[in-house]
């Protein structure tokens, strides 16, 4: 399908892997979780490239394919390989000598490295903290009753935790990277010398308060009421505030939360990194989540709030793949999830109508002796195959080499009374041989069909091997109208781009049954991810 695409911008490269062995991984290690380091997951290794663990204060040093890495206070080797273009370690190798801890997050394709606590030892009046890897103490003060309260970023409590607690001391997993130790005092403490540096081993010697030596000039102390309300979130009062978010409205086809802040610069942003994680950016505003916080809804499985060095990043793990509209009116941000109806949930007897692009006299886009109706045909009769293997009921509109006006493509889905609506396609840029990648449409203004081709698209780029240029809406290209095939659709349906033919690279990939069998593979897992029928990783 031809598009005139050069007046949108530059592209984005993104480095080819090789099919079927690495995808794109997202690292939160420890205490450095602002913001993810980017690496390949491979199988269950986490390959990062060796320029982007300077960040966590490694030095690695690489000669021929042994990597000399100098991280935590430890030195060791190991053997590096080049994934995804890129020189790269494997992280959970490195935790295994380092004594750190990694997991992938259920559903996704980020790995969490922490430092599970060697020994937690409170007697005396002394509290000793130690740890494998260096992990962050942030102290308050709460009150109400009063009580310190030390949260240890990047640590977690597991079996080989050894604890030695004096009454009145709790120690938990607050948030899944952070361990938080409270002790309840008479009166407000000061907690000057409380360590706020990285560490790996911190003694902190308590003293109640007024016994220490009168100061000139007494240390700042952050305290904090807390309040449960109804919905049981929790608000605090009083300077500063931790983050109000809490849910206003939930039904089966949405819910919808809000953030009523003070100190929000300019709107606040959304990003997916994937089709089941949300986040959301606000300018200017530094809070953090309230203790003991809980979102009262089974759509939202986990909320973290991570401090940035302009604001602080919202992230929302979600139960499965939902649309969502974020707005700012003030200081109130307002997020819309929509709740697409899946009915129950899996692939099994759904219809679905794919669509092979072109056909007949319209050959489509071409070059170098392809046209775009040969390669979209081939594609869809695989994507047919996978979906029939798989329990659904496939409609294609055409199996042959004939022409179909588009409205008579929307007229067999909507008659059919489909569930869904793939349309396959091959690009053209109409201009520079320097573009080059995958796209998935969605109809203008439609959420729905946003999520499904969010799902479809976070597949294919993992398999196919050319760059993945996202998820566009159709009105991108027809401002005014958007694709027919996609106007005219009553169900969820998308248009795949699966690379531009007048790119050699892309043209080349394309062309292979390897790539033809791994995308359809991949719009297939696309829609069992929108569907909530895909397995976990």
């Amino acid at each position: 399908m031809k598009r005139i695409l050069h007046c949108l911008g530059p592209w984005m490269a993104m480095t080819a892997v090789a099919y079927g062995q690495a995808r794109d991984a997202d690292v939160l290690y420890t205490y450095f979780d602002d913001a993810p380091v980017h690496g390949s997951r491979v199988a269950d290794e986490c390959w990062v490239p060796i320029d982007q663990l300077s960040r966590f204060g490694w030095h690695v040093d690489v000669r021929a394919d042994l990597a000399e890495i100098k991280a935590e206070g430890i030195e060791f080797s190991l053997q590096v390989r080049t994934v995804s273009g890129h020189t790269s370690l494997p992280l959970r190798a490195a935790m295994s000598k380092l004594g750190g801890t990694t997991e992938w997050i259920v559903n996704t394709d980020t790995l969490q490295v922490l430092s599970e606590l060697s020994s937690v030892k409170i007697e005396s009046g002394k509290i000793r903290v130690n740890s494998p890897l260096l992990i962050k103490p942030r102290p308050f003060v709460l009150t109400g009753p009063d009580r310190i309260v030390i949260d240890y970023i990047g640590a977690k409590l597991g079996p080989k935790t050894t604890q030695t607690l004096e009454g009145g001391v709790r120690l938990t997993q607050y948030k899944p990277n952070v361990v938080r130790l409270v002790l309840q005092t008479s009166g407000v403490p000061d907690i000057s010398k409380v360590p706020s540096d990285p560490t790996k081993s911190s003694e902190l010697e308590l003293a109640e308060a007024g016994t220490e030596e009168p100061q000139a000039k007494p240390p700042k102390v952050e305290t904090y009421q807390t309040k449960a309300d109804p919905l049981g979130s929790t608000v605090i009062q009083g300077s500063p505030q931790f983050l109000p978010l809490a849910i206003d409205h939930e039904d089966n086809q949405s819910a919808r939360l809000s953030i009523k802040l003070t100190g929000l610069k300019g709107q606040a942003q959304i990003r997916k990194p994937d089709p089941q994680t949300l986040e959301i950016t606000l300018p200017g505003v530094f809070l953090d989540l309230a203790p003991e916080f809980k979102l009262a809804t089974e759509t939202v499985t986990l909320t973290r709030a991570t401090r940035t060095a302009t604001g602080t990043l919202v992230s929302l793990y979600l139960v499965r793949p939902l649309g969502a509209e974020v707005s700012t009116a003030g200081q109130t941000v307002s997020i819309q999830l929509i709740k697409p109806n899946v009915g129950d949930g899996r692939l099994l007897g759904k219809v679905i109508v794919v669509d092979p692009g072109h056909g007949g006299a319209d050959g489509g886009a071409k070059e170098a002796g392809f046209h775009e109706k040969d390669l979209t045909l081939p594609i869809a009769k695989l994507v047919a195959a996978r979906l029939a293997e798989a329990g659904a009921t496939v409609i294609m509109t055409r199996k042959t080499d004939i022409f179909i006006p588009l409205t008579t493509r929307a007229d067999i889905a909507n008659t059919s009374h489909a569930d869904f609506f793939v349309s396959c396609h091959i690009n053209d840029s109409g201009g520079p041989r320097n573009m080059s990648g995958t796209i998935t449409f969605h109809h203008k203004g439609n959420e729905i069909c946003r999520v499904l081709a969010e799902c479809i698209q976070h597949e294919i780029a993992k398999v196919s091997g050319i760059p993945n240029k996202g998820v566009w809406s159709d009105g991108k290209i027809y401002p005014q109208s958007g694709f027919s095939v996609l106007r005219n659709t009553k169900m969820a349906g998308v248009l795949i781009e699966f690379g531009f033919i007048d790119n050699a690279q892309d043209r080349k990939r394309m062309v292979t049954d390897q790539f033809q069998e791994a995308v359809a593979k991949a719009v297939v897992q696309g829609i069992k991810v929108y569907l909530g029928d895909a397995k976990a990783n």
